[in-house]
């Protein structure tokens, strides 16, 4: 991504965060972002277009990052528990993102990247092993458990409330254990040493 395009989304996501939605305008931006407007038209098309960019994008890429981290011989339990912990810490390690992801990530946008991407895929894998001692008709209500779950750990950590590790190890066992893991097990999974997370591209 060129060094423009970097600092106009950068810019583009403080505005959005702060003001709650689209609402503002190609000067606010240009300003911001300390470009000529003529620089924004050439590079974004409208302002809710790049929303619509940032917010697939992001999701997507922070999603693919995280799995990028697994291994084969990560089951599809310690997938869940961990990318959910990797995000938490990413929120803390970058605010400005991750007030961004807080704010957004509940729109139809964002949640379908989570729907039809790798989260929905190990919820689905850990129903066909047999890890989750809950009926697979609960599969969305499991994705929508998750979500909220790893949202709410970053508010947490955002607000002062909690360390990113306290955040990410709860919310993480609170969902294992949602979803039929046994007690002694979801623990142990939630807190297990994390891997790095691998670099991106979109700041």
């Amino acid at each position: 991504m060129a060094s423009t395009e970097r600092r106009i989304r950068a810019a583009a996501m403080r505005l959005f965060t702060a003001k709650g939605g689209t609402q503002l305008t190609m000067s606010e931006l240009a300003n911001e972002a300390q470009v000529a407007r003529g620089t924004l038209y050439r590079n974004i098309g409208s302002i809710d277009q790049l929303f619509d960019k940032i917010l697939a994008e992001m999701c997507a890429e922070l999603l693919e990052r995280v799995s990028a981290t697994f291994t084969e011989d990560d089951d599809p339990t310690t997938r869940v528990a961990t990318g959910l912990r990797m995000l938490v810490r990413y929120a803390h390690q970058d605010p400005a993102i991750g007030r961004f992801i807080v704010r957004f990530t509940l729109t139809e946008e964002a949640l379908r990247e989570v729907l039809t991407g790798p989260p929905m895929d190990d919820l689905r894998a850990g129903f066909a092993e047999g890890r989750y001692d809950i009926d697979d008709s609960m599969i969305m209500s499991a994705a929508s458990l998750l979500v909220g779950a790893t949202v709410s750990a970053m508010s947490m950590v955002l607000e002062g409330h909690q360390t990113w590790r306290e955040a990410g190890s709860c919310a993480a066992e609170l969902v294992l254990r949602g979803l039929g893991v046994d007690a002694a097990e979801a623990h142990q999974i939630a807190t297990a040493d994390l891997r790095a997370l691998h670099t991106g591209s979109y700041r």
